[in-house]
């Protein structure tokens, strides 16, 4: 209190001064039709400065809420595309002796944020911050909006571990848009966007420029999904595939969001894996 006495009669006249000149201020932008209107302006213009910093710092905080809002929307419309669907479900005949053909969903995706990402690595692996307790489980496969990532390969309640693309031990059956030959499609080890396709026959037309996408042949991925384009394509006398190099068209240094492919024909089809596979008596 002591010090609030002596700051008011220290500076007693400086402070008489700013509220006479605040009086006058007042009274002249009141009785003048040019001072009123220019200190109208004045004001709105201050005022729209600062609800425009608040605006843009509040917008700031809230942006991851808006990025996890946008993933759950875009996975949800990911599910809706024709590429998630299982055709080919067939009803009973109508009177008409037509077919009800309906499509049954196939895939959802399960959206989630990257907490960490390694590219330099033989064998790069990813982490995301969903798990078992998120519908996460061991061999699901992960893309994101550009391509595919990889495949899950260890989970916790709330994490999970994915092996990159990037990852000398992963591999997936990639095709080619125009004409569905496949190969599988291997990193080849050098940097985060290059690949080759292993087994793609000679007399196969490949060009650079060629999209692959996945063809849908593992429960991994939908088909359909792009993989990447054909930047390179060599012909060995001694091999009897072509040597194809790809630009990946999922950016690996700049991962964010991605999807978690959960497969609801996963089960059926491992199921009829397994007794293929056993001997017939």
């Amino acid at each position: 209190m002591y010090n609030i006495v002596r700051f008011l009669i220290r500076y007693h006249l400086f402070l008489l001064f700013i509220f006479l000149e605040g009086i006058s201020i007042y009274l002249v932008s009141q009785n003048s039709r040019f001072h009123k209107a220019a200190y109208l302006n004045t004001a709105n213009a201050i005022n729209g400065s600062v609800f425009k910093i608040y605006n843009d710092a509040t917008g700031y905080l809230f942006l991851g809420k808006v990025n996890d809002s946008l993933a759950n929307e875009n996975a949800r419309l990911r599910a809706m595309l024709m590429q998630s669907k299982l055709d080919g479900q067939v009803d009973t005949l109508i009177d008409t002796d037509t077919l009800n053909e309906k499509l049954m969903q196939r895939f959802t995706y399960i959206p989630a944020k990257v907490i960490r990402n390694s590219i330099d690595n033989a064998n790069n692996v990813i982490y995301i911050n969903r798990g078992s307790n998120q519908g996460i489980s061991n061999q699901m496969g992960v893309i994101n909006m550009n391509g595919i990532v990889g495949q899950v390969i260890d989970v916790t309640e709330n994490y999970a571990a994915v092996m990159s693309v990037l990852n000398k031990d992963f591999k997936v059956s990639a095709k080619l848009k125009k004409n569905n030959y496949f190969g599988n499609l291997r990193w080849n080890g050098n940097n985060a966007s290059d690949a080759t396709i292993d087994e793609m026959p000679k007399h196969v037309p490949v060009q650079v420029g060629d999209t692959l996408v996945t063809s849908g042949f593992s429960t991994l991925f939908p088909e359909g999904i792009v993989v990447g384009y054909v930047s390179k394509v060599k012909s060995e006398v001694d091999k009897p595939f072509l040597v194809v190099s790809v630009k990946l068209s999922t950016n690996f240094r700049n991962l964010n969001y991605v999807y978690v492919v959960n497969d609801l024909q996963r089960k059926e089809i491992l199921k009829l894996d397994t007794t293929s596979t056993k001997p017939t008596k």
